[in-house]
């Protein structure tokens, strides 16, 4: 598959390198690769009809950010900035297919120009998709919590052992932590004691971004400390990580409708004369608070602020409540033995991630890793992750814009 976008039926554009501008014409089954002003300008025609037949190639680009709710991580100046440019570009083409000159180097400097818009366009599109790619890159907060599943004793050992990995993992990313207490629980197993639940809050810069890859169903496979016969157990322990956020809502004063009044009840002449009272009005959500709690109007639009962003709040937190929920149901599944995301197998020596098959996804010394002696490798592991995760959502978006295009180009 090509790493391109196609702006036609028959032209594709490489934005893998965008310092290196390429472009391929496809000819029955040869694949002719040019560089050259000259060659570029030859195949011009294609590209300004695949921009004229399509300009609103942002519509589909951000049709894609918002079904896959990134459009917030992308810039609104990046956004208009390429908007600008395409329709620079455009003006700029408009006036090389009217011009009835016969001045070459009017219309070569045009071309120039044209073909240049068309190289900083490609390489907007690669800002935009970097931007896009790192959702939410500024929470810097989560909740993780682990959960014995199925197993039960042997699940909970596990889940313990778990714990105390991670609780290293923190400490080498130089991350901070607090244990909620009250959700901690023990059962007794015998002369010692395993968790069964554990929620902390883990603070420290990417700390969200990369634990997230941690959130699903964890599967071991060994002989439990309390199996008389020898016989190798499968158990399972479900992590999840939800983001922490602070000031969910941002107050606009352009989104505020703020009116005066004067204030009933009593309270004397100033209550009747004066417009003491305020009462501001969210447009965005309709959402309407008064304030007349004291005799002046600067104080009563201070209380009638924090009223608002409280109200805005708390509907945002809510919300968000619910998205995490379905989050955290969506990560820990049922953590059923076949519902993995990484398997602990004692007996092999190994350790494998079931999300990088093809990408070296195996990992020995397991006994080194549960002890927290190759943090740097279960780093590389997660990062590794984030990388693929990045690559996945380039893909989805390069096919959107190859089915987008290849259908308006055949209309």
């Amino acid at each position: 598959m090509f790493n391109v976008f196609r702006f036609s039926s028959n032209v594709f554009i490489n934005i893998a390198k965008p310092n290196k501008f390429k472009l391929w014409k496809i000819n029955g089954r040869k694949t002719v690769q040019t560089q050259s002003v000259e060659q570029l300008n030859e195949n011009g025609k294609l590209i300004r009809k695949s921009f004229y037949k399509e300009p609103a190639f942002y519509r589909y680009f951000n049709q894609f950010l918002v079904e896959n709710n990134l459009i917030k991580y992308v810039s609104d100046e990046l956004k208009f900035h390429y908007q600008h440019k395409l329709d620079e570009f455009l003006e700029i083409d408009g006036i090389i297919a009217e011009e009835n000159t016969n001045d070459d180097g009017f219309i070569a400097l045009a071309r120039s120009e044209s073909l240049s818009l068309i190289e900083q366009l490609i390489q907007l599109q690669d800002q935009i998709l970097n931007q896009a790619c790192v959702d939410d890159h500024d929470i810097n907060e989560c909740s993780f919590e682990i959960r014995a599943g199925v197993g039960g004793k042997e699940a909970s050992l596990f889940a313990q052992e778990l714990y105390s990995l991670y609780l290293k993992f923190i400490t080498f990313n130089g991350w901070q932590i607090r244990t909620n207490q009250e959700d901690f629980e023990q059962i007794e197993l015998d002369d010692s004691s395993s968790l069964f639940t554990q929620t902390i809050e883990i603070n420290g810069n990417g700390c969200y971004p990369l634990l997230r890859h941690e959130a699903g169903v964890h599967r071991v496979q060994r002989v439990p400390q309390t199996e008389k016969y020898g016989r190798i157990h499968t158990s399972t322990v479900s992590i999840a990580v939800i983001p922490v956020r602070h000031n969910l809502v941002t107050v606009k004063e352009s989104d505020l409708k703020i009116e005066m009044k004067t204030s009933s009840g009593p309270g004397g002449q100033n209550v009747n004369r004066n417009l003491t009272c305020v009462r501001i009005t969210h447009l965005p959500t309709g959402h309407t608070v008064e304030s007349q709690e004291t005799r002046f109007q600067y104080l009563n639009k201070e209380i009638a602020l924090r009223k608002l962003k409280t109200l805005l709040n708390q509907i945002e937190y809510e919300r968000l409540e619910r998205e995490a929920r379905q989050r955290k149901r969506s990560q820990v599944g049922i953590a059923a033995r076949s519902d993995k995301i990484r398997t602990y197998n004692f007996p092999q020596n190994r350790i494998t991630d079931h999300r990088l098959i093809g990408h070296n996804n195996n990992l020995h010394n397991i006994d080194g890793y549960m002890n927290g002696n190759e943090c740097d490798k279960m780093r590389q592991i997660i990062d590794q992750l984030e990388l693929l995760r990045h690559e996945e959502l380039r893909r989805q978006l390069r096919d959107m814009l190859e089915k987008n295009f290849v259908k308006s180009s055949l209309l």
